[in-house]
This record gives C-alpha cells, structure tokens and sequence, in this order.
C-alpha cells in the first residue's frame, strides 16, 4: 500500500505539516551519575548548544541502602553521600557555564519525578543512559527506562551501553539515518530526523526494510526519497537505501556499515513495539537500543 504514489504524497504533506514542532527548546538530561548514565550527557550538551536550549538535570535519589553497614556508621554513610552530591552539583555547573541550564536534585521515586518534570518544564527531549550487565546479550534496560518509552510525553535519546562517547566534540552527529516503514508512528519521527540532519548539517540517510517479499524495491525507493520535502536546507541529498529482510537486524547492519552517528526511530509506546512487558525484552526496539553503537533516538505517534 506504501508503495503507491498518491501515499507517497499523502506521507510527505504529513511530515511537512509537523516539521515546524521538530525541535528542541528544553532538553532533560537524566542521570544517577553512574558511567553508563554519563554516556548520555555529552549529547544532551551538544544538542542544547545546537538548538540555543536549556538544559535541564535531573538526580532523583532512592532512599539510602545501608543495611550492608552497621548502623553505628548510617550517619557517617549519609554525610559522604552527601559530600558526593555537592560534589556532583559544583562539577556540573562548571561543565555547563556555557549551557543555560536548570538542576534539580531531588528523592522520591524516579519516573515519577521524569514525569513531572517532563510537564511542568515542557520538555521537548529526553536524553537516558542505559546500563549493561555480564555483555551485551543480557544488557538491561530497567523498569524505569521501560516506563520512559511507553510514557514519555517527548521524544527520548537512548545512549546505549555500547556508545563510546565521551566529550561533547566526538557528539556531533555526522550521519543520521531514519529508518521509515510508513506507519504514523514512523512517519512522527521523520521531522525529528531532517531538523537534527539539517542543524548538525550531517548527512541523512532513509532506510525502509522490506519484510514482505512482493513489494517492489524501486517504488520504495521513491517514496523514500519523497519524505524528505522540497526546501528542508540538508547540508547534501538524502541517502535513501531499501533492503530486504527484517527491520531490527537491518537497521543495526546498515548503521554499523553506514558507520552513522544516531539512529532515529518512530515506536508505539501504546502497543506494537512495545506491547506487553513479556516481549519488551526481545522486541526489536529493545534490541537495537541495546545493541547499537550509536545513541537511538525514539519517536512516540
């Protein structure tokens, strides 16, 4: 059905009209200061510095395990962490002088606290660091990240544990590749995908991955192309690819081989992709967030 012209047509009128909403005033950038929610920060700079927003930053802390130490030593435990806090809070004011920027240091439960702060700052991005555990086979996402992609009221950069990132300069993005195939919720992204291809001037590449066999590559292909609208000031013409099999190893084969620098994504937060907590683990999302070696960018309809 994608294949005909007049969808075609229809796809590109629906990413032109909300291409005006692709962009990022207020960026949230969450961390529990380990070093796989660190991988994230480095992007959340860059993508505030490209778009002149406010960066905000959110600890939210749990109450305090101590049950490990005799309780003679919980007041001591709980002045350190303090310390470690204050510590965290001077290192990101320094980080960020030249970042307008809000931090929120609070407790309570964490995507509750994402949630609220998500509203009531109107946060257009979400940057997340996810953590790996014994490879990347059993990388976990978590609770609260599985929350965040069925919930999160914006688009959500997932930094996964095989992104190497560690300054703002190795940040920029270069390559982006989107990859489509033609739903609303693919279509959502799309705007998301030319405005970071068009502010980054990097090259953006579309990919559609053909699981049914009787659709054509060529009208694919043209339709591909035509999601890209006349005037959207690219730094060069779009790289439009189509293979055959299925999507979630393709998209991981042609960013690896593309060697790109984000990966963006459109998801049903509602069903599809992430419908039921049974299949979250072996969706396709889940493996290409935790497989890529690039940041992923998610796109909820």
């Amino acid at each position: 059905m994608a294949s005909e012209p007049i969808m075609a047509r229809h796809l590109t009128a629906s990413v032109i009209e909300t291409a005006s909403r692709a962009t990022f005033k207020n960026i949230l950038f969450a961390t529990d200061f380990s070093s796989a929610a660190e991988r994230g920060f480095p992007y959340a700079v860059e993508i505030a510095h490209r778009y002149s927003a406010v960066l905000h930053v959110i600890h939210v802390a749990g109450p305090a395990q101590y049950s490990y130490a005799p309780a003679a030593a919980w007041p001591k435990l709980a002045e350190e962490d303090a310390a470690f806090f204050r510590d965290a809070k001077a290192k990101l004011e320094e980080q960020l002088k030249t970042v307008p920027h809000e931090l929120t240091f609070t407790a309570g439960d964490v995507w509750r606290e994402l949630d609220n702060l998500i509203r009531a700052k109107q946060i257009d991005l979400l940057v997340v660091g996810t953590h790996g555990r014994s490879g990347v086979e059993k990388a976990l996402l978590g609770s609260v990240a599985e929350k965040i992609f069925r919930q999160a009221l914006c688009p959500v950069l997932t930094v996964g544990p095989l992104v190497t990132t560690t300054s703002r300069h190795d940040a920029e993005l270069n390559r982006i590749l989107y990859a489509a195939n033609f739903s609303p919720e693919s279509l959502a992204a799309a705007p998301y995908a030319i405005s970071l291809s068009r502010e980054h001037r990097a090259q953006l590449i579309l990919l559609n991955c053909l699981e049914d066999t009787k659709l054509g590559v060529k009208p694919m292909w043209q339709t591909l192309r035509q999601l890209v609208p006349f005037g959207a000031d690219l730094r060069c013409d779009p790289v439009c690819i189509v293979e055959r099999g299925p999507h979630g190893q393709k998209i991981l084969d042609v960013a690896e081989g593309h060697g790109v620098d984000l990966i963006v994504l459109g998801v049903d937060g509602a069903g599809g992709h992430l419908a039921g907590r049974s299949h979250f683990h072996h969706s396709s999302l889940y493996k290409i967030v935790t497989k890529a070696s690039c940041p992923v960018l998610t796109v909820r309809a």
